[in-house]
């Protein structure tokens, strides 16, 4: 025995690697597993459920899960990432899972390619969508840049991402209609590229950038509209936020972003038929995704009724429907000060939007997506029936 312990002395890499393998394999076992990832904003894959079907499971679906399992639930599994984005800055490597750095601590996803026959059928489920409307309601569609097409001079050298611009074009020529105005708010976005529009870890607009987009879009629209100035007083800020691209990412030096949210008055909130407390889920700002407070999260249908409307007209309900992805959310309540009723329609989450329509009359209607939100979503369908 002694002469085999002095054999071990003669390799001590061997013995540290050995005792740490086994340390890290106990801890393993002994640490409780998580069903949550603040770090990643994502859920962690669980134990899948042993069976003896799953031992001669010819799809190798069971080891998969398994796999995804154990590197999910691997002991101080967010050290060790810090530990490896640590290592991969040292190198030099200026992306990582899709995210690129840019400049000013922005981080963008790396977006080479997508599908054009996707966006050809949204083109054509939503021109069937604008004839379902009454004749003659002003219908306004536009798409929303993602932060690369804008923020193109804090870009890192070399990244050939999708040129957005002629592809907004070629979605505007293919949904055109006879009360379809199409607005380029990729103009709007290009006028205030050097202030903090989009965030820097986070694929959305922030809330700055949301009320350009208001503010530009009532005044195409002959209405009046809130001031910056006049919203400060309901200013609230939500510190500490981490977004999307950081999830991804999990670079250790991001910098983290501020939400600026408004506690805007309201009389009511209505999501799916149910009274909700407010346009925010506030618990969400204390957490990682704080995002998600904005609206209380993408739902089917919202109505937000207020006594704010800055162009009210007497004996008469102004009603505005917002058809939107998640960008909108931040954007919906700056709407109660140009509308005595903003109806917000989420098609992942919609059932019976001819109901809708049926049971309600609108002023004017706005569709408004995210660029890569729209060509890749297949929920667009949902808005015919």
């Amino acid at each position: 025995m002694k002469q085999f312990i002095r054999s071990l002395g003669r390799y001590p890499l061997v013995v540290l690697f050995a005792v740490l393998l086994l340390g890290l394999t106990a801890a393993d076992f002994i640490a409780p597993h998580r069903t949550y990832s603040e770090m990643e904003n994502r859920s962690l894959t669980q134990k899948p459920k042993f069976s003896l079907e799953s031992c001669v499971d010819t799809s190798k679906t069971y080891m998969a899960k398994y796999e995804e399992y154990v590197n999910d639930q691997f002991v101080a599994r967010d050290f060790w990432i810090d530990i490896k984005s640590r290592m991969e800055s040292a190198i030099g490597k200026t992306e990582n899972n899709g995210i690129v750095y840019g400049q000013d601590g922005h981080m963008f996803e790396k977006y080479t390619t997508f599908n054009p026959e996707q966006m050809e059928k949204n083109n054509r489920y939503l021109s069937e969508f604008f004839t379902l409307l009454p004749q003659g309601t002003p219908i306004t569609f536009s798409i929303i840049p993602s932060a690369y097409e804008v923020l193109s001079d804090k870009l890192p050298y070399g990244l050939e991402n999708v040129h957005q611009a002629p592809w907004i074009d070629k979605i505007y020529q293919q949904t055109s209609g006879e009360s379809v105005e199409h607005f380029d708010m990729n103009q709007v976005l290009q006028r205030y590229k050097n202030e903090e529009i989009y965030y820097r870890t986070d694929h959305h607009w922030t809330t700055y950038g949301a009320y350009q987009a208001y503010q530009a879009l009532m005044e195409d629209w002959g209405l009046q509209a809130v001031s910056w100035e006049d919203l400060q007083p309901y200013r609230q800020k939500a510190e500490g936020f981490y977004g999307t691209f950081y999830s991804k990412s999990k670079l250790f030096s991001a910098q983290p972003d501020t939400i600026d949210w408004f506690d805007i008055p309201v009389s009511s909130v209505t999501i799916d038929g149910k009274e909700a407390d407010g346009l925010y889920d506030r618990a969400k700002f204390q957490t990682r995704d704080k995002y998600a407070a904005f609206l209380q999260g993408n739902n089917g249908v919202t109505v937000i009724r207020s006594e704010n409307n800055l162009n009210r007209q007497e004996g008469k309900t102004s009603r505005l429907l917002l058809i939107k992805d998640s960008y909108s959310n931040s954007l919906a309540p700056f709407f109660t000060y140009s509308f005595d009723e903003v109806v917000v329609v989420d098609p992942r989450s919609i059932r019976g939007m001819k109901e809708l329509l049926a049971s309600e009359t609108f002023d004017r209607v706005l569709v408004l997506y995210n660029f890569m939100n729209y060509t890749s979503d297949n929920n667009i369908a949902r808005l015919r029936y």
